[in-house]
């Protein structure tokens, strides 16, 4: 544990880590709230056509990366429907499409400049001065609209009927929920990579969901969950020499497990009980 950090370049990764640890496990509980893992699945694939784009044009990836992301999930509602096509088969063609396209530009783009491994799996490591000025301004950006949108958008993910009655523009918060998901996501692309990103979306939630039960306490114990998370994968990545985003995801979903056996072993004693 010292030797981790003694570790200048862990110490460096460490505060970039920790606030994609934030912003994603405070999203992440209106992401479960409002069902929309899909949604972070797609845009993470679709991610790609950003990142292609900034390596091909040269320009800065994260915001690249975050306008194609955002364009992404945002185009999500307004996909044609009807004769046969569900809302899923339309979004699997737009995400789908904006991989390939990403793909293409990859392949076209400087192997050099590239990490390809990186993109699909993370790796914080590589988070330089210009990525780390990008979420400076992004994450308390992305804290500060989920905090003032909170209410509104849990009162959306169990009634929207109720809540569009009582004068909510249901829809126009929606879209407002998937760009701020879409910028998320490309803020976890780092640490997880396009692969994995959807772990950070969704597992700290899903983990908070087995003890919480207000909305407050549901995202203090994601944080937690996600804080803890990337601290100890990053020391575990460290130590065993292992890619961080994977054993930070691993470590997820132990938490998850312990939480789901910690549930049915208290329903279990209540049954017992009676």
């Amino acid at each position: 544990m010292s030797a981790f950090f003694a570790s200048e370049v862990m110490m460096d990764a460490l505060l970039p880590a920790l606030m994609i640890a934030v912003v994603a496990s405070t999203v992440s509980v209106m992401v479960v709230a409002h069902r929309l893992s899909f949604l972070t699945v797609g845009v993470a694939h679709a991610s790609l056509a950003g990142l292609g784009l900034a390596a091909v044009t040269g320009l800065p990836l994260l915001p690249v990366a975050s306008l194609v992301a955002v364009l992404v999930a945002l185009l999500l509602p307004w996909m044609p429907t009807g004769r046969g096509i569900s809302n899923d088969a339309a979004s699997g063609m737009l995400f789908a499409g904006s991989m390939a396209l990403g793909v293409l530009l990859l392949a076209g783009a400087d192997r050099q400049q590239v990490d390809l491994f990186g993109l699909l799996f993370g790796n914080i490591l590589m988070v330089d001065d210009h990525d780390l000025l990008w979420m400076d301004l992004l994450v308390p950006a992305t804290l500060l609209v989920v905090f003032w949108m909170a209410r509104a958008w849990w009162s959306i993910a169990f009634d929207a009927t109720t809540a569009e009655a009582n004068g909510l523009p249901v829809r126009r918060y929606r879209l407002l929920l998937y760009a701020v998901t879409g910028t998320t996501v490309i803020l976890c692309v780092k640490l997880a990579g396009v692969v994995l990103t959807t772990g950070l979306m969704v597992l700290p939630a899903a983990i908070a969901w087995f003890w919480g039960r207000t909305l407050l306490s549901l995202w203090l114990i994601s944080v937690a969950a996600g804080v803890v998370a990337v601290v100890a994968g990053l020391m575990l990545s460290y130590a065993r020499d292992w890619p961080a985003g994977a054993s930070i995801i691993v470590l997820l979903c132990c938490l998850f497990c312990l939480s789901w056996g910690c549930q049915w072993w208290r329903q279990r004693g209540g049954i017992g009980a009676g």
